[in-house]
């Protein structure tokens, strides 16, 4: 039975980074660090507002609700999935020798160009709790602003691997989020094996997606 065709995504028309200035801004900024540390549940608007140096009201003013402000984030960052669609398009010959090894580089790049700002990561974190919570499906985050890329993602998977069984294109591509979300946390492997194992972050994990992907 052939797969459903995916959903259609609009493409990406530019790769720009986080805007900064303004106070919006500056309240989303201080958010992300919140809610990435104590979850949606578990952050309030008033300890937001406290993180940004600005009045409860304001925030008010700008997000009207906690889950105006948390969506706010996520769409503020959707550039990066835009980053990761662009590159993605740029695999036009899913047939040609560096084609999957292209669709890891789009999977993951963008995202862990984050990890390289001390500020932007706290976004990468958010990804994973937000990911990882029950009650995300109440919020539609994930399932209206990723998952759209994502079957975008699969179905050039499965032009660049034909043969693979059912079911396997997509369930590696949750299992390479798995990776990519867990690898946000430098602390975690600093503890298991010292500070020296996140040099090279980015070559360990394109070769451990690309290795997984190629195993038939």
């Amino acid at each position: 039975m052939d797969p459903a065709p995916p959903t259609p995504v609009p493409v990406a028309t530019s790769g720009r980074t986080r805007p900064a200035g303004g106070k919006a801004d500056q309240v989303r900024a201080a958010a992300e660090v919140v809610f990435a540390r104590k979850g949606f549940d578990g952050a309030t608007m008033r300890e937001v507002a406290e993180a940004a140096g600005v009045g409860l009201s304001l925030v008010v003013y700008h997000f009207t609700t906690k889950e105006g402000l948390y969506r706010s984030i996520f769409e503020a960052r959707q550039y990066v999935n835009e980053a990761r669609l662009l590159r993605l398009g740029e695999v036009t010959d899913p047939r040609a020798s560096d084609a999957l090894d292209r669709w890891v580089s789009a999977f993951i790049d963008p995202v862990l160009d984050l990890h390289d700002d001390p500020e932007d990561i706290w976004f990468a974190r958010l990804v994973l709790r937000e990911a990882a919570d029950p009650s995300s499906q109440e919020r539609s985050i994930i399932s209206g602003l990723f998952d759209p890329m994502a079957r975008t993602f699969v179905a050039k998977l499965q032009e660049i691997l034909p043969d693979r069984r059912e079911g396997f294109h997509a369930w590696a591509y949750l299992f390479a989020v798995g990776a990519l979300t867990q690898s946000s946390f430098d602390a975690r492997i600093d503890n298991i094996a010292g500070p020296t194992t996140t040099a090279g972050k980015r070559e360990h994990l394109r070769r451990f997606i690309a290795a997984a992907l190629r195993n038939p």
